[in-house]
């Protein structure tokens, strides 16, 4: 398989992004931006954006995924974000899931450990951001370091992780010591858009201290609300 390593920044934003598949890049559709509904997550340019205005008079604007103001671009030239912003004329859209439930695996919740607390979030926040149907959002899975996409009832995918926003090893014991109805996976086995993501890691150094999981907000699939950026509270040190 090809890869390619990208590096980029903009207005004060550095990402480096890694292992990216050439095939998959390939393989996602690319369009006009002006086309594109709010809401829509593309990829441009090396980065991950999500389309956040669609108004009259050609106000589209899109911005980096989870990221503030300061890295909005325009999607029309000529119109008037365009005298002030870049533009993007073209983006690869990302796949979307139809229902909540291409997120398991037969029939039972998926499972991925990340090397990172802050890679496993993202691609939990990005997964609900994929979804079409309303009703899946991001959630902290109880006392465990791992967050789930839930609708409150069931659980589609969880996401543990190795280490804390601090740098601390995570206690993932519960993983062997008890029954599980699911099969914990490599985050390397998961879809190819994760790594998309600027915290996209395949590697882990080295780490220690046990630390419990941090509290998340709620962010729902379907609608605005789906795309909004939930903060994420530092683990106590």
């Amino acid at each position: 398989m090809v890869h390619n390593t990208t590096q980029f920044g903009q207005k004060g934003v550095g990402i480096v992004v890694d292992l990216i598949p050439a095939d998959f890049l390939a393989s996602l559709p690319e369009i006009e931006t002006a086309r594109m509904p709010q809401g829509t997550l593309f990829w441009a340019q090396g980065r991950l954006y999500q389309v956040i205005e669609t108004g009259s008079g050609g106000f589209h604007k899109a911005r980096l995924w989870r990221q503030s103001e300061a890295t909005d671009v325009a999607l029309i030239p000529g119109s008037l974000p365009a005298k002030y912003l870049p533009v993007i004329k073209r983006g690869r859209l990302l796949p979307v899931y139809r229902s909540r439930l291409e997120l398991t695996a037969d029939d039972q919740p998926s499972c991925f450990v990340f090397p990172t607390e802050t890679l496993a979030l993202d691609a939990a926040y990005l997964d609900v951001a994929l979804i079409q149907s309303p009703g899946a959002y991001v959630r902290n899975q109880g006392h465990d370091p791992a967050f789930a996409v839930t609708d409150g009832v069931h659980v589609f995918r969880l996401y543990y992780y190795r280490q804390s926003l601090h740098g601390r090893k995570t206690d993932l014991s519960s993983l062997g010591v008890r029954p599980l109805s699911f099969v914990p996976r490599p985050h390397t086995e998961g879809p190819a858009y994760w790594r998309l993501l600027p915290a996209w890691t395949e590697s882990l150094p080295g780490v220690d201290i046990t630390q419990e999981a941090t509290p998340v907000t709620a962010v729902r699939s379907g609608g605005e609300e789906a795309f909004s950026q939930a903060p994420v509270q530092p683990s106590a040190s």
